[in-house]
């Protein structure tokens, strides 16, 4: 990435640290996290086994809707705006355009995601802060994944108003209804689908690989089975894949689309 791709991505982190619903959002996780990891301190069980499972629902919440008000105008701001053409026009390629409004996302992201956790581990018990630097990487990767996500809904959408519907829907959708849809699959085929294709269906949603994932780091596959779930997370290589994936495939196709001029 050239001089002006590296300007591109300051200029993102400095404007995206400044958005006040980012800003609003981030203090509310930090709070958050902040008293889940006071009331571990105060509980008599262990307490890396009550925090730790805690965090990974509230992270699973909230680290998704930060990602993507982070992305959500990314592309179709800057069209609102009639800056696109402008910025186009810049010695840089579409498809550092792309990678530099991601970086600086993703650092705001990573600012983000540092200051929820990082805010509960100075308050948390030594033994709680092991489990909250475990969560750090995977709780960022969920991060990504919805920040990717909102750049290709941002990229397609016409008017920033639609952009923050279609991700309001996202996130209620994957966050939320997702795992009833699952659990209604199973009700309706009275617990007769294959544990294979549950298991994809869980894994296929990167709220539910992190959940399952930090769940299964937590609590172990024993905890899980007693819980009624006989499934475990995906390989190391598998998992990394669906991260990747959900990562660079969202990109990609917004750099494709921009670089067709569909949506300039």
């Amino acid at each position: 990435m050239g001089r002006v791709g590296r300007a591109l991505v300051w200029h993102e982190l400095l404007e995206r640290t400044r958005d006040r619903w980012v800003i609003v959002i981030s203090v509310l996780f930090a709070m958050l996290a902040s008293g889940v990891s006071l009331y571990g301190r105060s509980a008599e069980a262990e307490v890396a086994k009550l925090t730790g499972p805690s965090l990974v629902t509230l992270s699973s919440l909230l680290v998704p809707l930060v990602a993507l008000v982070l992305s959500h105008d990314a592309i179709v701001g800057e069209r609102e705006r009639n800056t696109l053409g402008l910025l186009f026009s810049l010695p840089v390629s579409r498809f550092e355009v792309v990678a530099a409004k991601l970086i600086g996302r993703s650092l705001a992201l990573a600012a983000a995601v540092g200051l929820g956790l990082g805010a509960a581990m100075l308050v948390s018990e030594p033994e709680g802060s092991g489990a909250l630097r475990a969560l750090m990487g995977p709780t960022l990767l969920l991060g990504l994944a919805f920040l990717s996500m909102g750049l290709l809904i941002s990229t397609l959408a016409r008017r920033q108003t639609t952009a923050a519907s279609i991700v309001v829907v996202v996130w209620f959708g994957l966050v939320f209804f997702y795992d009833l849809g699952v659990l209604g699959l199973l009700i309706v085929s009275d617990g007769e689908l294959p544990q294979s294709l549950v298991s994809a269906l869980v894994v296929g949603n990167p709220t539910g690989l992190y959940r399952i994932q930090m769940m299964h780091a937590f609590t172990s596959t024993d905890a899980l089975q007693d819980l009624g779930l006989s499934m475990g997370p995906p390989g190391t290589l598998t998992t990394w894949l669906l991260w990747g994936g959900w990562f660079v495939v969202p990109a990609a196709i917004s750099g494709a689309l921009l670089w067709r001029r569909k949506v300039v």
